[in-house]
């Protein structure tokens, strides 16, 4: 499936809302709460990097950010997810939701015009294991598609600072016939000698199931290359660490800064399509509430 331009800047959208920290909560005081029936618009103006982890690749700039929240009975909108809640009570909320799986971010050319919207077992190596045959580019293999991932979304809000997520995700359009999940933890921080400032801290782990790995960073007979460099990936585990502050200016003004860091697994690691076995995302500028 081919995705026009006008999709990539839904990708940027999805880069900025799934690889930087995790901002899809409304924080007031300290808690964390949804106004029913709201449309919450805001723009963030600054600067950025999404690092890429692919031999080839080059790092995905930030400078614009939106985010949208809306939140009705049931159906809501946090920036690329859309949902529907089919139980809710004060602590527990379990929906269906559907987002764009981030993956295929690392394997696009990222160039200025873009720049308007930014938004386990052991792994199996063939052949010769120098570092010559095993630095694969990403510009050198078959393209990988885009995937819409849908599945079951639940938040545990264990108090009013503090929320567990989980995902278990599955491609809607069977672009690589597997699953995903994540589990976090985060918790909102207000300072009493500081009242304008608040920070959201965060520690999770994504998986990834063999499907996804192989589809995304697998090497196999349509990438084009020899027998000697095909490498089967596996499932695995990435955790990751996040942390975001807000500091406000003015009555719709803020300064926001988000940083996140993720480790990613031996089992794509290890692919010969990999330059580095870590992501990082970083982001400051200004934030413009509507």
């Amino acid at each position: 499936m081919k995705f026009p331009r006008f999709y990539l800047f839904i990708a940027l959208f999805c880069a900025a809302s799934q690889a930087v920290a995790d901002t899809s909560t409304v924080e007031q005081d300290g808690e964390i709460y949804a106004p029913v029936n709201q449309w919450q618009f805001s723009v963030a103006l600054g600067g950025g990097v999404i690092t890429n982890p692919l031999h080839g690749g080059k790092n995905i700039p930030l400078i614009v950010l939106p985010y949208i929240h809306y939140y009705g009975e049931n159906f809501f909108i946090e920036n690329n997810v859309l949902g529907y809640s089919s139980y809710q009570s004060d602590t527990l909320v379990i929906s269906a939701i559907s987002q764009l799986n981030k993956e295929n971010l690392y394997f696009r050319d990222w160039q200025p015009e873009h720049l308007f919207t930014p938004f386990s077992g052991a792994d199996h190596w063939i052949g010769p294991s120098t570092e010559e045959t095993k630095r694969i580019s990403k510009n050198d293999i078959s393209k990988r598609k885009w995937a819409i991932d849908g599945g079951l979304q639940i938040n545990w809000f264990v108090s009013p600072q503090s929320e567990i997520k989980f995902k278990l995700l599955h491609d809607l359009n069977n672009v690589y016939k597997g699953l995903n999940s994540s589990l976090s933890f985060h918790h909102n921080v207000s300072f009493d000698s500081t009242p304008k400032l608040r920070a959201r801290v965060g520690v999770g782990i994504d998986w990834q199931s063999q499907n996804l790995s192989q589809y995304y960073y697998g090497l196999n007979e349509k990438d084009a290359i020899s027998h000697s460099q095909l490498y089967r990936a596996h499932s695995g585990f990435n955790p990751f660490v996040s942390i975001s502050a807000n500091y406000e200016l003015a009555k719709r003004w803020q300064l926001q800064g988000t940083i996140k860091h993720q480790w990613l697994g031996s089992h794509i690691a290890k692919s010969p399509l990999m330059q580095d076995d870590q992501v990082s995302s970083a982001f400051i500028g200004v934030v413009y509430a509507f």
